[in-house]
């Protein structure tokens, strides 16, 4: 079997990369698709400008909770690093 030159082969990989990044954006859309569902459901909401007025509404305080959460986190690899 005849080998392929590099530049068929550099072709070849490109088009996989492409098939991956196509791939995971629809990955991405369905978290987000599943996310959003799971929001609508959970808060009993119907309207979307309604979705998104709570959205903005508790996201300061959701950036609040992750940061002390992440926070956390790390004072607590610190201390079982330290003993």
């Amino acid at each position: 079997m005849a080998r392929k030159d590099p530049l068929s082969r550099a072709q070849e990989i490109e088009e996989q990369i492409k098939k991956l990044q196509e791939k995971q954006r629809k990955y991405i859309e369905q978290a987000q698709k599943e996310i959003g569902q799971y929001l609508m459901e959970t808060w009993d909401i119907e309207d979307i400008e309604q979705a998104k007025l709570l959205i903005d509404e508790f996201k300061e305080e959701a950036k609040k909770y992750f940061n002390n959460e992440h926070n956390a986190e790390e004072s607590n690899g610190k201390e079982t690093s330290d003993q």
